[in-house]
Order: structure tokens, then C-alpha cells, then sequence
């Protein structure tokens, strides 16, 4: 290199040097635009060797001043985006200019992220804002349409049709609330220690039949994967939901590719896991379909974003799947390519709880036969600042059989618990107006009635209840909207013991779908249920022994062998277990032999949740115990 004039008070030696080693790209331009010299960085940047940019118009704008930003295109379609700065200088004599050139695309794709967790941040925020008001709303319509149900089921059987269809449409509205409260990270999450490489072998076959002939599906999970701590059924539910977008993104077939690995996360790949470099757990669910454009990848995690035609879709789906894995300590990534195919990779990390661990969740009823009642001088105080949801409780709590005291606020029911009247449980909203919330009157409450009772109730558990994704284990929770029987049972269970340690069902079934449909009514009646796909998963199941099994529901259609053969089974281990066969269709000589079978009752599929609950009563099961432990025999 000739010497030039950039420096004349230093070296030529010393200049070479420190142009060499900066970091940052420095090529100098004649005054036609051409290159007259470019360090290493700039080869770098331009992603190309010096003598093939040397002589060579740059193509970027070279202009003297301020900071200006840029996008240099690499050869083979690479794209950096950078800063440069331009002075004026000369070179062999001549005028020339110097502009010094830095990478910013790590720093634009932080700035990105932290704009996209920021906007998420603030939906989630709004959103959950909604979905309480709508739940506040969807207690009192709920509680209503019930209680005129039960006026007029007796009465009149056409009114009560109409009835049952708007309770339905309620109920919808009810599961859109809470998958707008998964998405806002508010939906109390029922963590378990789980082992994925079950979890997903128990998945393979029934999803294979769930999306068709025209798509494979293929598993890679290695030996020796971590266990994860998460809510199973919503885990099942996220990996059918990518399944299902999958499917729509292969109208012509194509393969679907479910992929595990154990990985232990530097800080830099962590940067959305807020900086946590502990092991982890990758979940990939790979398609080969039409794939998403940049500008819609962008927006995917958004509540009410879908890129399906009108009416086929909520744009709920994958903003649910965001919201469950953040809340499960958590997160996704997801890159997709057009008319390549998306790749959805889910992080949660390894489970550190010992296997015996279990943390409490959330359980709901619905409304079955049997509703337990209040007994004799049992008082509820019932404090909630909504009017209309403070009546339809009211209501309900009396229908029920208990005395009820009501209070707006917690100064009001502050001076009924420190009378003298005899309160066995608070019924409490979380948000009240004033400085004390539901949580800290219910402190206060068992601070001068250490006896009593309390339960929380909620449109949306907020940072109030919920502590790193989970319910906190002190908290007694019914969340809003509630049912009927769902308020009777819980209260119920909550005086007779407090302490719920659900009884189990044993559900033997093939069809996925159904199976997670069926799995979601017993959880919300209160019952924890092991799941088996066909006879000889349930018969090692029961023989290995199910503490505290209650009942069994079993598909008679088994794909290995009949269903009602597995009744045999189960009756010699457990001579007394109450059983629903379930069907859509059985020949004549099954329903006579169970007929009159004890404890054993047909249900003819499709059936609602309460048809499923008063199967199960009629075999033995006292479901107005589901959420403790215990099943009678048949009484007749």
C-alpha cells in the first residue's frame, strides 16, 4: 500500500496496523464510487476476499456526515444490516473517502425481540384484562340459564332444549376466555413430572390416524430424555394443535416430524428463557407444507392472528401454545420457509422436583345428578363487589341449603367475621375494591377464625396467586365462571376435609381426540385419570396397581382386543370397581350380559359430560366426592 495522507503526524506502519485489527469494516472509495482499499472486517461484511471488492464500485451510499443505516446484500443472499459513518480523506494524493462500516444485526435482533416481548407483554396485559370482564359476565349468564334449567326441566321439555343449547354456547365461550387467559399466562396450570418419551409414544399411532393416510408421521426421540415438569394434558393438547396446522399446511400430504433432544442452553441461546442456563428439554414439531412468509412469522403468537380462510380458525391456537410454554418457565421458537415447510421448537426445562411430587392445580366440576347440599347451621359469607355475580351466587349458595351472608367489599366482611355470628367458610372474590384484596382478607380471616374455611374465586389468576407459572399451593381456587355443581362440590369438599386428594379413572381409550375430550370432563369433575390406548396397556396398568381408583370408563372397540373382555379383567383385580363401557355401537348379546351386570353401565357415544357423570353414579361412584377419594358399590 502507497502512502497516503490520512494521518500525516502518524506512522504509515501504525495507521496499517490499527485499520487492520479494528473491528469494524473500513474500506476508502474514490470519488467515482470505486474501492480503493478494504480491510479484513469489511471482507467479512461484504463476504468477499479484498481483491475481488478492490476496483469494484461498493453499490452503498457514501455520503459524508451523520451515521447513516444500511443493508449490505453478501453474495448467496446474505443480508447484514449495518451502520456507517463516511469522512472525508485522500489517498495517493488524491480525494477520496474513508467510511467506517459496523455490524448491528445481533444488536437489531435484540432490539426486535425486546420490541416483540414488549408488544406480547402488553397484549397479554389487555388480554387478560378481557377475558376477566367476559368471565365476570359468562358467571352470571351461566348461573342463570342453570337455575332455569333446573325450574323448568320437569316442565317443560322444549324450553329446556333451548336451555342446554345456550348453556353449550356459553360453555364455548367459556373455553375461547381460557385460552385467552393461557395466551396472558393467567390460566392456573396443573404441573406434573411427566415423561415426554411416553408421552409421545402413547401420541404417535393416534395421531398418525388423526391426520390421514397422506401424512407420516415420524418420531425421533433419543434413550435417556430428560423428564420436564408441565401440565400433561395441555402439553398433549399443544402437540396436537401444531399437528393439527400441520395437516392444513399439507393439503397434498406430506411427512410430519415430532423430534426430542436434551440440550444444555449457553446464555446467548437462552436469551428469551431471561438469561437461564440451566438443561433443557427441545420438543420439535417439523412439517413439510407451504410454509409462512417473514412478514407473517412475525405476528403468529398474536391472540386473533390466522392466516387460515374465514371461519376456519380463531387465530387462537398458536398464541395459546406461547402463553402455556412461557407459563411453564419455558419458550418457542419458530421458523418456517414458503413452500419448504415450519418448524415449531419448544424449550421447557428438565424437571428438578422429586418424582413424587405433585403440585396442586386447579379443579372444576360440572354439573352432574348428584350435587352435595349444605347440612344443618352451615354459613357461608360470600364477599364479591359485582352485583349480578354476587346474586347468582347468592342464589345458587341458598339453593344449595347454606345460610349466606353477604358483603361488597372486605371492611364489610372484616366486621361480619369479627362478630359473633358462626361463619364456617369465606367465599371470597380475588379482586375487591380498596387496598385489601380477596388473598389478604382470607389471611386476615383465618388470623381470627383459624377454623374457618376459604375459597378464592376469579375471572383470571393474576402475579396475586400465581408465582412462576404455578398456582400457589396455600391457595384454595374456583375459577370464574363456575357451575352450579362445580360450587356445590368444591364447598362441599372443602368442609368435609379441605385437603382434595382426587380419586382416579382408569380411561382406556384409542381415539386421541376422544381421548383428550373425555380426559378434560374428569378434570373438571375433580377426578386425576390415567390414560391406556388399548387392552394390554390397561391391563398392565391395573395390574401394576392405581392407587386410589375409583372407576374405569373403557372403549369397547379396543384395537387389540374387546373392551368388555377387559372387564373380566379388571373385576378379578378389583372386585368391586364401578365401570362405563363406552360404545357407538353394541350388539344385542353386550347389552344384556351388562344389563345386569353390578357396577357396570353402557354408555352409548356421543355423550355430554353430565351423561358421562351420571354413568359413572349409576355404576357406584359417589361423584359428589370426586375431588376426594372414595367409590361405593352399586346400592342395588
Amino acid at each position: 500500500m502507497t502512502e497516503t495522507d490520512i494521518g500525516s503526524n502518524i506512522k504509515q506502519s501504525d495507521i496499517r496496523f490499527l485499520i487492520e485489527k479494528n473491528a469494524d469494516g473500513i474500506i476508502v472509495v474514490d470519488e467515482g464510487g470505486l474501492v480503493l482499499f478494504a480491510n479484513p472486517a469489511a471482507e467479512r461484511l461484504f463476504g468477499q476476499p479484498a481483491d475481488a471488492l478492490i476496483g469494484s464500485p461498493i453499490g452503498l451510499p457514501i455520503v459524508v456526515g451523520d451515521m447513516s443505516e444500511i443493508a449490505i446484500h453478501q453474495p448467496g443472499g446474505g443480508l447484514v444490516d449495518a451502520e456507517i459513518r463516511t469522512v472525508e480523506t485522500s489517498w495517493n494524493g488524491q480525494p477520496a473517502r474513508l467510511a467506517s462500516i459496523r455490524d448491528v444485526s445481533e444488536r437489531r435482533a435484540m432490539e426486535d425481540r425486546m420490541r416483540h416481548a414488549a408488544k406480547m407483554e402488553a397484549v397479554g396485559r389487555l388480554t387478560a384484562g378481557i377475558a376477566h370482564d367476559f368471565n365476570n359476565l359468562l358467571t352470571v349468564v351461566l348461573g342463570n340459564l342453570e337455575a332455569a334449567r333446573r325450574r323448568t326441566a320437569r316442565d317443560n321439555g322444549a324450553l329446556t332444549v333451548m336451555l342446554d343449547n345456550a348453556i353449550r354456547g356459553a360453555q364455548q365461550a367459556v373455553q375461547l376466555t381460557s385460552k385467552l387467559l393461557a395466551f396472558a399466562r393467567r390460566k392456573p396450570l396443573e404441573f406434573r413430572r411427566v415423561d415426554l418419551s411416553e408421552l409421545i409414544a402413547g401420541m404417535t399411532d393416534l395421531l398418525q390416524r388423526t391426520l390421514g393416510e397422506s401424512i407420516a408421521v415420524r418420531t425421533e426421540v433419543p434413550p435417556e430424555l430428560w423428564p420436564v415438569e408441565v401440565d400433561p394434558t395441555e402439553l398433549e393438547s399443544t402437540i396436537l394443535n401444531l399437528a393439527v396446522n400441520a395437516r392444513d399446511a399439507m393439503p397434498d400430504g406430506g411427512e410430519l416430524t415430532i423430534a426430542t433432544e436434551n440440550i444444555d442452553l449457553t446464555r446467548d441461546e437462552s436469551d428469551e428463557a431471561d438469561g437461564e442456563e440451566r438443561p433443557h428439554v427441545k420438543i420439535s414439531v417439523a412439517d413439510t407444507g407451504t410454509g409462512m412468509a417473514p412478514e407473517v412469522l412475525s405476528h403468529v403468537f398474536e391472540p386473533f392472528f390466522t392466516t387460515k380462510p374465514d371461519g376456519r380458525g380463531t387465530g387462537l391456537g398458536l398464541s395459546q401454545i406461547y402463553g402455556f410454554v412461557k407459563q411453564s418457565g419455558g419458550y418457542v421458537r419458530l421458523a418456517s420457509e414458503l413452500n419448504v415447510g415450519t418448524r415449531v421448537d419448544i424449550f421447557l426445562p428438565k424437571a428438578i422436583m422429586r418424582p413424587d411430587q405433585a403440585l396442586p392445580g386447579v379443579e372444576r366440576s360440572s354439573e352432574f345428578e348428584a350435587v352435595p347440599r349444605a347440612r344443618d347451621g352451615e354459613t357461608i359469607l360470600t364477599v364479591e363487589d359485582d352485583e349480578d355475580v354476587r346474586a347468582t351466587t347468592v342464589r345458587s349458595l341458598r339453593e344449595l341449603g347454606y345460610t349466606v351472608l353477604e358483603a361488597a367489599d372486605a371492611a364489610a366482611a372484616l366486621q361480619l367475621l369479627n362478630s359473633e355470628v358462626r361463619i364456617q367458610l369465606l367465599f371470597t372474590d380475588l379482586g375487591l375494591p380498596g387496598q385489601i384484596n380477596g388473598k389478604m382478607l382470607a389471611d386476615r380471616a383465618r388470623a381470627l377464625r383459624p377454623e374457618l374455611k376459604a375459597l378464592i374465586t376469579t375471572a383470571y389468576a393474576g402475579d396475586i396467586l400465581i408465582r412462576e407459572g404455578r398456582l400457589d399451593p396455600e391457595i384454595e381456587l374456583l375459577s370464574k365462571p363456575f357451575t352450579f355443581a362445580s360450587l356445590g362440590t368444591r364447598i362441599r369438599g372443602l368442609l368435609d376435609g379441605g385437603v382434595r386428594h382426587p380419586g382416579r379413572v382408569l380411561l382406556v381409550e384409542d381415539e386421541f381426540l376422544l381421548h383428550l375430550l373425555v380426559t378434560d370432563m374428569l378434570a373438571e369433575a375433580g377426578f386425576a385419570v390415567d390414560v391406556a390406548t388399548n387392552f394390554k396397556e390397561a391391563s398392565a396398568k391395573a395390574g401394576s396397581g392405581i392407587e386410589n381408583m375409583v372407576a374405569a370408563i373403557i372403549d369397547l372397540g379396543l384395537p387389540d382386543r374387546p373392551g368388555d373382555e377387559l372387564v373380566t379383567e379388571l373385576r378379578a383385580l378389583y372386585p368391586e370397581l364401578p365401570i362405563v363401557l363406552a360404545t357407538g355401537y353394541a350388539d344385542e348379546d353386550v347389552r344384556k350380559r351388562f344389563s345386569v351386570a353390578r357396577g357396570v353401565q353402557l354408555l352409548t357415544k356421543p355423550f355430554r359430560s353430565d351423561e358421562l357423570m351420571a354413568a359413572l353414579t349409576r355404576a357406584g361412584v359417589r361423584t359428589s366426592l370426586a375431588g376426594r377419594t372414595g367409590a361405593l358399590p352399586d346400592p342395588g
